[in-house]
């Protein structure tokens, strides 16, 4: 029965192509099938700890914020009393007026001033 079946060069190539295109298209209903299946359904539990995470990064950004805003006494971060600190040590060491003023980006009455406390402590 099939010994009287044959092909043209022709018909053989339009089978290869409608058989690759055919498993082109199973494939790719396979991979959105699956793609859906794989992704996680949110959950309740999913969905509160990450708007308690959200929460905290907002109190934490508003810590920060203040912060910076006004830095506690005696921080790092309260660059007045740095250059104070600094102007102190520099008085102790018999800086000038116009020395503590130029090297701190300060007054000279305010240089005048520590200078005039170092002494009195001294």
């Amino acid at each position: 029965m099939l010994e009287h079946l044959t092909f043209t060069g022709h018909e053989l190539l339009v089978f290869v192509i409608l058989a690759v295109v055919l498993a082109t298209v199973v494939y790719l209903l396979e991979v959105l099938l699956f793609s859906r299946r794989r992704k996680p359904a949110a959950t309740p539990e999913l969905d509160a700890r990450i708007a308690a995470l959200q929460a905290d990064l907002a109190a934490l950004k508003t810590r920060v914020e203040h912060l910076e805003a006004k830095p506690p006494v005696d921080s790092a971060l309260d660059t007045q009393a740095v250059t104070y600190g600094e102007a102190m040590r520099l008085a102790r060491e018999g800086a000038t007026p116009q020395e503590l003023a130029g090297q701190l980006g300060i007054s000279r009455s305010e240089a005048e001033l520590i200078i005039a406390l170092q002494r009195t402590d001294s």
